[in-house]
């Protein structure tokens, strides 16, 4: 698993050895953190840019927020968490998205 950020959206990968081959193996998974505030309040957009020819890109949103982490020996649960206005205190946090890894499969499994 790697975890990146610092692109003010979140998105989640599959990762694989040969992206010109989108039937090659997948190798491991990549969480794209948002910030919490920075850059404003973001379009709510959750289409995936260029979905047909990213077919690995399996979560995107274009909210400010975090992505929160439950690690333990058996599994990783991510759940990305978003706020709607950044820019209205006490706006609410939601979750936008969930994926669990496991030791024994590479990639993101929707719970």
């Amino acid at each position: 698993m790697v975890l990146t950020g610092d692109v003010h959206q979140s998105w989640a990968n599959d990762l694989k050895a040969d992206y010109a081959d989108p039937e090659s193996a997948t190798i491991g998974a990549e969480l794209v953190c948002t910030s919490i505030s920075t850059g404003g309040d973001g379009t709510g957009s959750t289409l995936v840019p260029d979905a047909a020819v990213n077919p690995h890109l399996r979560f995107f949103c274009d909210r400010r927020g975090y992505v929160r982490t439950r690690i333990t020996a058996d599994l990783i649960r991510a759940d990305f968490r978003a706020v709607d206005q950044v820019s209205r205190p006490g706006a609410p946090i939601r979750t936008v998205g969930s994926f669990v890894l496991e030791p024994d499969h590479p990639g993101l499994i929707t719970p």
